[in-house]
């Protein structure tokens, strides 16, 4: 189909429109990788896990746009990672490139205790998203004890977070600011808390609907423009 362009509207504001609704109809999803040493037992299954949520992603017919933010301990002056892509880019929708990326990750370092700059990571992956509606979501990937930092994000409107981690993380005071279909902020939502070792586990088909649905669900109702 040709596009159509409004002669009454200037040119940038209709191409800057067509991009913000592009954007609105699409899934952000950033993956937030614990990538110091002690994930290397687990580190293979992180892999395996990502390309099975993104290829059940594209069965519904969602292709997101994906990003890649690692986990490092600052206390010991490993810093935060945002990985990019083609362009200099935060986010991509080649899953090849991206698990690419992800299969190249260096494992290194961590904290004595355990404890890893999760809190940081998180908000460096909220940060980056380029659209400010529910149709985000992070995916924290980690088997630290706790974090060793603490950052609240209520100014980083998200649709859902899921973790694969200890119990101890699912203990860590997180404080999420959760949007609903219409736009209204959600007081009752929380993240997804799983154990990391279920990874290491043959992936049902419950399993994967399980994580996936939640994310196909946060197209339901976007909507931009009148």
């Amino acid at each position: 189909m040709n596009e159509s362009w409004n002669p009454e509207i200037p040119l940038d504001l209709q191409q800057n429109f067509k991009k913000e609704k592009e954007q609105a109809f699409t899934l952000y999803l950033d993956f937030v990788v614990d990538a110091t040493a002690s994930m290397y037992t687990v580190f293979p299954a992180v892999y395996y896990a990502a390309a099975h949520f993104l290829e059940c992603l594209s069965k519904y017919e969602v292709y997101p746009q994906i990003g890649l933010t690692l986990i490092r301990n600052e206390e010991n002056g490993e810093e935060t990672e945002t990985v990019l892509f083609e362009g200099r880019d935060s986010f991509t929708s080649d899953i090849s490139l991206f698990l690419k990326k992800l299969k190249g990750t260096k494992l290194y370092g961590g904290g004595d205790d355990g404890k890893e700059s999760v809190h940081k990571a998180i908000g460096t992956s909220l940060r980056k998203f380029p659209v400010s509606g529910r149709n985000k979501a992070i995916m924290v990937f980690t088997d630290a004890y706790g974090s060793n930092d603490y950052e609240e994000y209520t100014q980083y409107p998200v649709g859902q977070v899921i973790f694969f981690s200890t119990d101890e993380m699912s203990e860590e005071d997180f404080h999420f600011c959760f949007v609903k279909p219409d736009g209204e902020l959600d007081e009752e939502a929380s993240p997804m808390f799983i154990k990391i070792d279920k990874l290491l586990k043959p992936m049902s088909t419950e399993f994967l609907d399980n994580i996936v649905k939640p994310l196909k669900d946060l197209m339901k109702g976007v909507s931009i423009g009148a």
